[in-house]
């Protein structure tokens, strides 16, 4: 991220120079349907993963080891720690501005999320305390209820697979992140040797999938398309691979066909893929910023941006959430939204005054993130929608800027 309080004044007097499209390239009409970039699946491969968010049956945890998992499941926690009610005033800020200051009050997550590290709330008010080996820093779920905890103990991350009944397997290596389909009916990692884990839902192991990618110090889980990963499913599994000499960037591609560098679309980072063929990603990264590319094919041209990085798509595949270009510091300071044709819907940034900033931002539906957001001593997870309105999903409490007691899931 840039430096808020170095480059934000400067920032708001080029924003005022600018038209809402900022930088990206306009576009002919879509037409035709989106050329993958992927190589050709085998025909036992299932496309078409409907993008929906999973709905999440409550769960207890576990307290005792009993060989690689705990069986006797823990009791919820009973204490309400629930931040104090805000009353439903509240107004918008400035256009263009990033103030969750004073904002109305939503409903709450539609999505189930952590509180106070390690408090699983979900969307029907209820809530259990969740008894991983090592705290939690991300997690994923999927479509059975099966929960992928990202945890860390000194340094080191493991994924901990927590099953539908509550019973929790093991810390396994991992990289820091996990990744699921937009079906969420598959997750996976990469090991610190290479080695592309998933863990389907309704299984009870993880699967080792094909050939590792290269060992490098720095593996990063991209994204997952297919129903399925295994030796009768056919997936595709993408890694970013940081080049242990040079530090360059290059994705990989693990499915059917074996585990080779994708080339095609020339990124360096790839950020997210669709089941119709399209993918966002980094096309050029330098040490002041970034540009991002959207691809497709047939008369869909696709469009760039080096205003910010192409972060993710919306579950149905029609938006994309925009990043800082230059990822740096405490926290991202800037979000936006565009869509299929390089229109920038809007933009917002932290300022001078406001100082706010979110550490990720998570596709709620297909017209809203939600987002952690620091300001003024505060944390708060704020709802933004297409429109660039805001509003708290869950408001305030007190918390320090590098801590967020708040963590949304991996969608």
């Amino acid at each position: 991220m840039t430096d808020d309080l170095t480059s934000t004044l400067s920032r708001e007097l080029a924003e005022q120079a600018h038209a809402m499209d900022g930088s990206t390239l306009h576009l002919t009409d879509i037409k035709g349907r989106a050329r993958s970039i992927r190589r050709r699946r085998t025909a036992t491969a299932v496309a078409g993963a409907a993008a929906a968010l999973a709905l999440i049956t409550p769960i207890a945890v576990i307290a005792d080891h009993t060989g690689g998992s705990r069986n006797n499941p823990m009791p919820p926690a009973t204490q309400d720690v629930s931040p104090s009610p805000t009353p439903p005033a509240g107004h918008q800020p400035a256009p263009g501005a990033l103030d969750v200051s004073d904002l109305p009050t939503g409903d709450a997550p539609r999505v189930e999320y952590l509180s106070d590290g390690n408090v699983l709330r979900h969307t029907d008010g209820s809530m259990v305390s969740v008894d991983t080996t090592f705290p939690i820093s991300s997690f994923a779920v999927l479509a059975d209820g099966t929960h992928l905890w990202v945890t860390a103990h000194n340094g080191t991350p493991y994924v901990e697979v927590q099953d539908p009944q509550g019973h929790l397997h093991d810390p396994m290596p991992s990289g820091w992140a996990v990744s699921v389909n937009k079906s969420h009916t598959v997750g996976a990692w990469v090991r610190p040797d290479g080695q592309v884990m998933t863990w389907n839902a309704g299984a009870t192991e993880p699967v080792a999938y094909r050939d590792p990618v290269p060992a490098s110090d720095d593996l990063r889980i991209g994204p997952v398309l297919g129903d399925g990963c295994g030796p009768r499913q056919s997936c595709e599994v993408h890694v970013n691979v940081s080049e242990r000499r040079t530090g360059a960037w290059q994705p990989w591609l693990v499915d059917v066909n074996g585990t080779q560098p994708l080339l095609d679309g020339g990124y360096r980072f790839l950020a997210d893929s669709s089941e119709s063929g399209l993918s966002i990603g980094q096309t050029e990264i330098t040490d002041s910023g970034s540009c991002s590319t959207l691809l497709g094919g047939g008369e869909f041209q696709g469009f760039q941006t080096c205003q910010h990085t192409l972060e993710s798509f919306s579950p149905d595949g029609n938006l994309i959430l925009g990043t800082p270009a230059y990822q740096d510091g405490v926290g991202n300071g800037e979000i936006a939204m565009y869509n299929l044709r390089g229109t920038m819907l809007f933009n917002r940034h932290s300022t001078a005054k406001t100082q706010a900033h979110y550490p990720r931002a998570e596709w709620e539906d297909g017209t809203h993130v939600l987002a952690p957001v620091f300001q003024d001593g505060q944390w708060s997870i704020v709802r933004i929608a297409s429109d660039g309105s805001m509003e708290y999903a869950v408001p305030p409490v007190p918390g320090q800027d590098v801590e967020a007691p708040f963590i949304l899931p991996t969608n």
